[in-house]
């Protein structure tokens, strides 16, 4: 009998812990589906894949002048209204502030996109039907040559986003590299991203990653 009695404070026990465990399992749930409908970051804009290396990413705000990136720091206009034929471009100083080495390539990723509603009755993301590129190049100069004519930009940006430049770039210790990074729409997109009501937004930023010489 003695027995029988000392076992309920146990019974009670884990029903109780039972409980908690279904509360906490709700709210992780609920917040697992809030976390899968809102495909918005607030915390971080580009990501830097560094190693041990000391890698420095500056953007220019106006020939001549280049003001340092962090993790933070917006690069594209992210109140561009896309349209078919729309090019926007942004421009990068690569440095390897350091004493070693490295090889780097760069992409465009999507931070943050809301859907909307074509033509057709359909939904849409609106970052599916940009494309991107880089004019990777040895001063500011020639980067701007490079880019000089609307032509030249949409020839070289045809990639989709988040996918790495195929063109790998070196930089030794001390030397600078200058990147044009184009976004774009192509001419031909049509009503499949036009919208009829919720227009489309999308939030971008930049990935550069550095990786030891092979």
């Amino acid at each position: 009998m003695n027995s029988a009695r000392n076992k309920k404070p146990y019974k009670k026990f884990a029903l109780a812990l039972s409980l908690f465990l279904l509360v906490v399992w709700g709210i992780l749930g609920t917040g697992a589906s809030l976390a899968w409908f809102v495909d918005v970051s607030d915390e971080v804009t580009n990501i830097f894949h560094t190693a041990e290396f000391d890698l420095v990413v500056r953007h220019r705000v106006e020939p001549g002048k280049w003001v340092e990136v962090d993790a933070n720091t917006p690069v594209f206009n992210n109140e561009a209204l896309y349209e078919p034929g729309y090019v926007q471009i942004v421009y990068l100083e690569v440095e390897n502030a350091g004493d070693v080495a490295f090889d780097f390539h760069t992409a465009v990723s999507v931070i943050g996109s809301s859907v909307a509603t074509n033509k057709f009755g359909q939904q849409f993301w609106l970052h599916e039907y940009l494309r991107f590129g880089i004019a990777l190049a040895g001063s500011e100069a020639e980067m701007d040559e490079a880019v000089s004519t609307r032509g030249k930009a949409v020839s070289l940006s045809t990639m989709k986003l988040q996918n790495y430049s195929t063109e790998v770039a070196s930089l030794e210790a001390g030397e600078k590299a200058y990147l044009a990074i184009i976004v774009r729409m192509p001419e031909e997109v049509g009503n499949e991203a036009n919208h009829i009501e919720g227009a489309p937004q999308v939030e971008l930023g930049i990935i550069v990653k550095a990786d030891q010489q092979k």
